[in-house]
């Protein structure tokens, strides 16, 4: 038998499957072959219970020790990691939790997973240099109509018909939690320019601006579709958003002249 099959026996045996594998282990001293295998089982369980525990801390102190403990156990049976990196492990969770026959009843739960995984994304995302509010102030007048915009990558949207972030918010201050209530709300996301993660309530003004200029448009053409939801003149309003996203290290890089290439 090959090394990469007997390494497959192993696998299958940390992972609970059918394997031969016991009987190609040695006792060693008072080491039973069975209590080895069980050692190298549990290791490989518990490095993944602590991805879990690490990536959803909040997550874990909703749902208390014991059902945290049996959604660990249940997600490793239901998704076996397929990943090289640990980061990844835990990807599937939210989606896992929508299909679990305890937890699919509380919808919300698997929301607050969603969130505590697109923090992890915001904080985990490429480096990029960050525009300063100066270069739009110094921008020629004549070329604020074509300006376009180029995102910092940390920066994403988490819409959520729960009020999820606001129970996150209370247990990571050590509060009591609100009761579930459903809430369509919209956060953005991102890196902050001393590398830690933050989020902000945005209404539909800001999200249309923002997903507008993500979608490659100039300030012009994204004025006039804010017009159109507005109804009033929205120069004023998006002025001033666009100092706050300076501000906040949303944009990487202003464009009044050559196109942006998308990544």
């Amino acid at each position: 038998m090959s090394l990469r099959e007997r390494q497959q026996q192993l696998l299958d045996y940390m992972m609970g499957r059918n394997s031969e594998i016991d009987g190609h282990i040695r006792d060693h001293g008072a080491i039973s072959a069975d209590t080895r295998l069980n050692i190298y089982r549990n290791a490989y369980q518990v490095r993944f219970w602590e991805t879990i525990d690490t990536d959803h801390p909040i997550l874990g102190t909703y749902l208390g020790d014991d059902l945290f403990n049996q959604m660990v156990h249940d997600y490793i049976d239901a998704y076996p990691s397929t990943f090289r990196s640990l980061r990844n492990f835990a990807d599937r969770l939210p989606q896992f939790l929508t299909e679990d026959e305890t937890l699919k009843a509380y919808p919300h739960v698997a929301e607050l997973a969603r969130f505590e995984r697109e923090l992890i994304a915001a904080f985990d995302a490429a480096d990029a240099q960050q525009a300063e509010r100066q270069q739009l102030i110094d921008l020629d007048p004549e070329k604020w109509p074509i300006l376009k915009l180029e995102f910092h990558p940390s920066v994403r949207v988490f819409s959520t018909p729960y009020n999820v972030v606001d129970i996150w918010q209370h247990i990571k201050a050590e509060r009591t939690p609100p009761e579930p209530v459903q809430q369509d709300e919209t956060w953005l996301l991102w890196r902050n320019r001393e590398r830690l993660t933050e989020f902000v309530s945005v209404d539909s003004f800001e999200l249309t601006m923002y997903r507008s200029f993500a979608d490659g448009h100039n300030l012009e053409q994204v004025a006039e579709l804010l017009l159109e939801i507005s109804h009033s003149d929205p120069s004023s309003h998006m002025v001033n958003t666009l100092f706050s996203w300076l501000d906040r290290g949303w944009i990487t890089r202003l464009d009044a002249g050559l196109q942006l290439v998308k990544q």
